[in-house]
């Protein structure tokens, strides 16, 4: 018996799988061996590139089915077929190297090809409108559900494996750990899972018209989640942003907090269950139909509400990231709103919709990461302006307002890597020299006379150390091992027990000795996303020790200090640790 035969008969499913996904699967293949590169540190875990390849490879993936799906669904555009099916994937993979956010923002790809991934079979403009929508419909679903069981049986086998592991380490000592975390299941939920997705997706030619008149179970239970939970809440929560409106019609006062977000998602599970609410058997039902004559009028007034929320936001404080978000998002709901009310709309529009936006906003200097630099450094440069700044120490004529935003907008530019260069360009242009590692952003507004703020600093800060920097450990040559510590957490190792307080880091030996290092000063030095000096020293007994951080996240405090909520590095000793 030949290979191929063998092969056939054992594995039918997966064979045939391989032959409809070919590309799409040698590069699931591929990211599941970059990921067991960085679990086995074959590549440190905090090499950007690395992360970058795996990104690419898996978003390829996804743009790989999906061109399978566009083929299939149109066999005779041969060239867009290969065009999306091989150029597209490769193209992601190689746009995921793009460092310069000037340019492009590579992040984007992972979710632009799942939106692209559920319109992918539906482009045809010969087939009937309801027929096209009714397919989209039945293969999302399918696509979803499968998902969904794809998770429980990659859970089911995980907590398995770890059954099999500790049994194994119990009754006969065997220490399978690595073997079993850090190869058997990676290559199972990363190159497995996926293939088991693929293979229980149907094809086009599979779809039955009656199936959404007559629906099995689990399109019964999805259609009653959206009419008798979703349907309610959204109806009750439409008047609570009406009743809110009517507040501010009254109280002559502008939206304020997280009006902006909560409009959105109220605006996206709406979609969401526009969705679930399509087929023919949902339709008929007294609530889903009052649903679906009225939702997209209930959205009028909570995105106007929406554009004024975020309107005076941006125009008091200019754009960042999650006001960029805002933004796009309230493009697509009230495009989606306009198209359904002129009678124009398609459920292919809802996640369609959201990808061209997307797709859009990645591109260029209006992407949502460079935008916002420009937007701050354009409020800074305006107020600076105002504020009579020409040179160090200028005293700026400001309004306390005017000082929260310029401080606003100083410390985004600051502690923003890009935004280090607009930061320096808009201060020589008042007088002000700036050396991004010169000074902290306290001293910069000290010397321009503006008044500290306390929210100077941003949120979390997740830094990481560059890989190329170069580490002396001449005095503690001897690898302890690997360690990573959290708040709650007392991780040990060889002997060493490690706790993480705010600003203190306390190791504890076997022995009964302690030490208690202060981390405030290495806060200090420490405040961006490259850690600046990612080294802790540290006695212990008569033992030295160098603990190399890789990676930490930085927690603000209402004063503006830090506090770390995380490390994970490499310890070192002068002294060969004890077995």
């Amino acid at each position: 018996m030949h290979l191929r035969e063998w092969l056939d008969r054992l594995a039918p499913d997966l064979i045939a799988t391989l032959r409809r996904f070919p590309f799409a699967s040698l590069l699931l293949l591929c990211t599941t061996a970059a990921i067991l590169a960085m679990l086995n540190e074959f590549v440190s875990i905090s090499d950007e590139f690395s992360w970058r390849v795996i990104g690419g490879l898996a978003t390829g993936a996804v743009f790989a089915t999906a061109g399978v799906l566009f083929h299939e669904s149109r066999p005779e555009a041969r060239i867009a077929g290969l065009l999306l099916g091989y150029v597209v994937p490769l193209a992601a993979i190689a746009l995921f190297q793009v460092t310069d956010a000037d340019w492009f923002v590579p992040w984007a790809l992972p979710v632009i090809s799942i939106l692209w991934l559920s319109v992918s079979a539906f482009t045809r403009r010969d087939t009937p409108l309801e027929t096209e929508q009714q397919r989209f419909w039945w293969l999302n679903h399918q696509a979803a559900a499968t998902a969904l069981i794809a998770a429980v049986a990659f859970l089911l086998i995980a907590l398995g494996l770890a059954a099999i592991e500790r049994s194994l380490s119990i009754l006969f000592g065997l220490e399978s750990q690595d073997f079993f975390y850090r190869w058997v299941l990676p290559v199972i939920g990363f190159l497995f899972t996926p293939l088991y997705w693929l293979a229980t997706n149907p094809r086009l030619e599979a779809f039955d018209p009656q199936s959404l008149r007559q629906p099995d179970l689990i399109a019964r239970a999805t259609g009653s989640l959206g009419q008798f939970v979703l349907t309610p809440l959204l109806l009750a929560y439409a008047l609570i942003l009406l009743a809110y409106t009517l507040q501010i019609i009254v109280t002559q006062s502008l939206p304020q907090g997280m009006l902006g977000w909560m409009v959105l998602g109220f605006v996206t599970t709406g979609a969401a269950t526009w969705l679930l609410l399509y087929p023919p058997f949902m339709r008929e039902r007294l609530l889903v139909r009052i649903f679906r004559r009225t939702w997209f009028w209930l959205t009028v007034i909570p995105l106007v509400l929406y554009a004024v929320a975020v309107g005076v936001r941006v125009g008091a404080y200019g754009l960042t990231p999650d006001r960029m978000m805002l933004v796009m998002g309230g493009i697509w709901s009230g495009l989606l709103t306009l198209l359904f009310l002129l009678r124009r709309g398609d459920i292919r529009l809802i996640p369609g919709l959201a990808g061209a936006i997307l797709l859009l906003f990645s591109f260029g200097p209006w992407n949502f990461e460079r935008l916002p630099i420009s937007s701050q450094a354009a409020v800074l440069d305006a107020l600076l302006t105002k504020g009579g700044v020409t040179g160090p120490n200028a005293k700026p004529d400001w309004t306390p307002e005017e000082g929260a935003r310029a401080t606003s907008a100083m410390s985004y530019l600051f502690y923003s890597p890009a935004g280090e260069g607009d930061l320096q360009r808009v201060l020589a242009a008042h007088g002000v020299t700036y050396t991004p590692s010169g000074r902290g952003l306290d001293q910069l507004l000290e010397e321009i006379g503006a008044d500290t703020a306390p929210d100077a600093a941003p949120g979390y800060i997740n830094a990481a150390r560059d890989p190329a920097q170069f580490i002396d450990i001449a005095a503690t040559p001897y690898l302890v091992g690997r360690v990573a510590t959290y708040v709650a957490g007392n991780p040990e190792l060889a002997g060493l027990a490690f706790k993480l307080e705010a600003q203190t880091l306390t190791v504890s030996s076997a022995t009964g000795g302690s030490t208690a290092i202060d981390l405030i000063s290495w806060l200090g030095r420490n405040d961006r996303e490259v850690l600046a000096d990612p080294v802790i020293d540290f006695t212990l007994g008569s033992a030295k020790y160098r603990y190399v951080i890789e990676m930490a996240t930085l927690a603000p405090n209402a004063d503006g200090s830090r506090n770390v909520t995380y490390l994970d590095g490499t310890l070192f000793a002068d002294t060969r640790p004890a077995n």
